[in-house]
């Protein structure tokens, strides 16, 4: 058996990394703050919508053609064995 060589990574030298500019470390910035704040706001349970909604009645909602109806998906009977 062959024994297994050194070096294992991609051939050639290793590139250097480019400098973090100040424009990365801005993004990163923004992120972290959206990130909080939406974490924030999870947490308090702070919500910039009205806390009222508008319900449909059932047969409203079931007829065939309405809001999110049954029948959409699900056209009746259709079949088996």
């Amino acid at each position: 058996m062959s024994e297994p060589s050194a070096a294992s990574g991609p051939p050639g030298p290793r590139l250097p990394r480019p400098p973090r500019t100040g424009l990365v470390w801005a993004y990163g910035a923004y992120g972290l703050a959206v990130l909080l704040a939406y974490l924030l706001a999870g947490f308090t349970g702070y919500s910039y919508e009205s806390e009222e909604r508008d319900s449909l009645p059932l047969s409203v909602r079931q007829a065939p053609g309405g809001y999110r109806s049954y029948h959409l998906w699900h056209s009746g009977y259709q079949g088996g064995k």
